[in-house]
């Protein structure tokens, strides 16, 4: 059963090898199999300049192999850090349109977000899939929280493919035969690629049936915080991960698990950690937790107790 951590503000502006290689070590330390880091379009052009590679070489110095998260790609995942992509700043012709005709414009993304419809969107994916794939050792893919689910798309490439707007179930059907397309480009290149995807915990079990249903995917599940919430859209782990697992293994899928480790829930750490070892006792085939690079103050502490409780974990029968 893989541990994962997913490397949050391991990689922004400045990367210092002597400080990936503590990362990476810590990460090794508590059992860590692979690390997801973010990948911006940048990064992609400027090799050698953005830092990937020093993380590259310091994850297979400690034998980790390393998944890379396409980071707000056309606007359409998550993915950190949060900023704007040079597809979507640069092709106002394939944004999201709103029923009024104005770009679909939203703050994780950074700006306008991509529409699946047109022909350049999906181009842009090939096109990155490939430089990503060829240029360093990447094991894995991960779709983070594919977005606008929940959204319409008025665009012309969307009424021209459809005769009419993109809407409802249609909208997130679709939505999943993109990323298929993405995974059967990204397998032809590396067929042994690793690929999981995970979405908001309190989407609807239709939702979650249609991105399981995914094709190429090796795990599939949500993320979300380890904190109990009676409400079913607050975005916890808790009740929420059960249902994605059924949904999961029906697709015959394996279970992934983000869990938002961080401090700053509000709760007093002891509690927050008790949460989180609470949890992390589910039966997870792909338990992911968050690494926090920037290490100082309320961070460093939260971190400690992490390495325990992850060792611990580890360590289970």
């Amino acid at each position: 059963m893989p541990l994962t951590a997913y490397y949050f503000r391991g990689q922004d502006l400045c990367v210092v090898r002597r400080h990936i290689r503590e990362d990476m070590q810590w990460m090794a330390d508590v059992g860590t199999d692979y690390a997801a880091v973010g990948v911006h379009e940048f990064q992609l052009e400027r090799l050698g300049d953005a830092g990937f590679d020093i993380i590259c070489d310091e994850a297979a110095r400690v034998g980790i192999k390393i998944h890379a998260i396409p980071a707000r790609w056309g606007g359409l995942i998550a993915g950190w850090s949060t900023a704007a992509g040079m597809f979507s700043a640069t092709h106002p012709e394939a944004w999201m349109r709103n029923a009024d005709g104005t770009p679909v414009i939203r703050n994780f993304a950074g700006g306008a977000i991509c529409s699946i419809y047109h022909p350049a969107t999906l181009e842009s994916f090939q096109h990155n899939l490939t430089r990503l794939l060829k240029q360093w050792p990447i094991d894995g893919i991960v779709w983070d929280e594919i977005k606008v689910l929940r959204d319409e798309d008025h665009s012309a490439a969307a009424i021209k493919a459809l005769g009419g707007p993109s809407t409802g179930e249609t909208h997130v059907r679709n939505m999943a035969a993109f990323f298929s397309k993405a995974n059967q480009f990204a397998r032809a290149i590396k067929p042994d690629l690793v690929i999981s995807c995970f979405i908001y915990a309190w989407f609807e079990d239709w939702i979650m049936r249609h991105c399981a249903a995914i094709d190429g995917l090796d795990y599939f599940g949500i993320d979300g915080v380890a904190i109990p919430h009676e409400d079913p859209r607050r975005k916890s782990v808790f009740g929420n991960f059960q249902r994605s697992a059924v949904v999961a293994r029906e697709a015959n899928r394996k279970t992934l698990c983000l869990v938002e480790t961080m401090p700053g829930s509000g709760l007093p750490l002891e509690q927050a950690i008790g949460y989180v070892r609470e949890f992390i006792q589910t039966p997870i085939d792909n338990l992911y937790y968050y690494y926090h690079g920037s290490n100082v103050g309320p961070m460093k502490r939260y971190m400690s107790e992490m390495k325990r409780v992850l060792t611990d974990w580890r360590k289970r029968p």
